[in-house]
């Protein structure tokens, strides 16, 4: 009888356990379809719709007018979305339009950009509200990783009202998004690893997004750039290195598994700090122009002669040749080649509507986005040149820092409401 007992008690506190068990898979399932929900309607006041009302939301996302209204109450609370004056559209009671609100959360971005860590502050709509530079004499990782640090923690202390618990980093070089580390940075003699999400959150206390800085740059160009809203795109970020991001169906594909700057050009080309011979950041970024343009100095002296008696860039060269000088042209069109050939490349393979092409040189030089639109328009065929456009980067000397600001943005949610959306 005493076994029988017991043996039953075990059974109903089994059973017990069971129904616990139960209980927590399904909460868990409901709060996981609750945030999803959440998120589907804050893109869809951020990204799909323009001001839209609870009504067109719903039929927008497939729900009922009520349980948009609920989770609008929700965003609204959590000061993430707003509602805009009554607008009359039609025939019947005038909806309530809703937007982000850009009153309240702020993030903040850095990247390395031109030998100086760039920091941004920002509201949900990406508009800056403060810019910090920290300059950086060298290129050890030891030191980069301080002097991001200082910054970070700087622009944490003049934050504006709440600040978004996080930082967005465009780092250079290979990134791996998955650990957030920086694998080599070729452009910078990086071979080693750099641990750069760990590091930072450690000594910060707060999480870190991190994303290759010209890969964030054209996250800044496809949100908050003069573009069409198409829905494949791919930007090409031109400085000291060469990188890029590809958008296929208005999402970004963020993975190691592609590296825009390696495109081998030509395989007896000159060797790229990767390893490899002819890629198209050893024929195309700012290093190869400077070093294009030493050559032809020490051929003919008198070569870019406006430029004697200054520190020689990219920048430079590409503002001469903006006001007509043939020796800075000749340069720029020296990279165009390599360039117009990548992006001929990435034309037949993926078939983009756009091709973006940024950075600080491409931002820089209209010229040199000239010379690669009509080299491109010889290599592909007439139906290919009407069905995409090569145009010019938009975003200047802070487009890199927003858009790492905005990579975390993609997260907000999830930073604010700690990945549930409930009241």
């Amino acid at each position: 009888m005493t076994n029988t007992f017991a043996l039953l008690c075990f059974f109903m506190h089994l059973l017990a356990y069971a129904n616990l068990l139960g209980y927590y898979e399904t909460k868990m399932q409901i709060d996981e379809l609750e945030f999803i929900n959440c998120q589907n309607v804050l893109n869809a006041i951020e990204r799909d719709l323009f001001e839209p009302s609870r009504a067109q939301i719903a039929k927008h996302v497939g729900l009922s007018r009520t349980a948009i209204s609920l989770i609008a109450n929700k965003l609204i609370n959590a000061e993430l979305i707003k509602e805009l004056d009554k607008k009359t559209k039609g025939i019947g009671r005038p909806g309530t339009p809703l937007a982000i609100d850009d009153t309240s959360w702020h993030a903040i971005g850095a990247t390395f950009y031109s030998g100086a860590w760039v920091f941004v502050i920002v509201n949900l709509l990406g508009n800056i509200f403060k810019t910090h530079h920290v300059s950086v004499f060298s290129t050890e990782q030891d030191v980069l990783t301080e002097k991001l640090i200082e910054g970070l923690e700087y622009m944490r202390s003049i934050c504006p009202k709440k600040m978004l618990p996080g930082f967005g980093i465009g780092a250079p070089g290979l990134v791996d998004h998955v650990s957030g580390s920086v694998l080599r940075a070729d452009d910078l003699g990086w071979k080693e690893i750099l641990p750069l999400k760990t590091i930072v959150e450690q000594r910060t206390g707060l999480p870190v997004f991190i994303i290759n800085r010209y890969r964030a740059n054209g996250l800044a160009e496809i949100r908050y750039g003069n573009h069409k809203k198409f829905p494949n795109i791919i930007y090409i970020g031109i400085g000291t290195g060469i990188a890029g991001s590809i958008y296929l169906d208005n999402k970004l594909l963020n993975t190691t598994n592609y590296r825009i700057g390696h495109i081998v050009i030509d395989p007896h080309g000159p060797l790229c700090g990767c390893g490899q011979k002819g890629c198209l950041q050893a024929m195309a970024s700012e290093g190869a122009l400077l070093m294009f343009a030493r050559s032809q100095l020490e051929k003919n002296p008198a070569f870019l002669s406006k430029t004697h008696g200054k520190t020689l860039t990219g920048k430079l060269i590409a503002k001469l040749a903006l006001d007509g000088d043939p020796d800075a042209r000749l340069c720029l069109e020296h990279i165009s080649a390599p360039l117009a050939i990548g992006v001929s490349t990435l034309a037949n393979v993926i078939a983009p509507n756009e091709i973006i092409i940024g950075g600080p040189i491409g931002d820089a030089s209209t010229y040199l986005v000239d010379c690669v639109r009509k080299r491109v328009k010889e290599y592909l065929l007439d139906w290919q040149n009407e069905e995409i456009i090569i145009s010019q980067g938009t975003q200047g000397k802070y487009g890199s820092a927003i858009g790492a600001a905005t990579f975390m943005l993609e997260h907000k949610l999830e930073l604010v409401m700690d990945g549930y959306c409930h009241d």
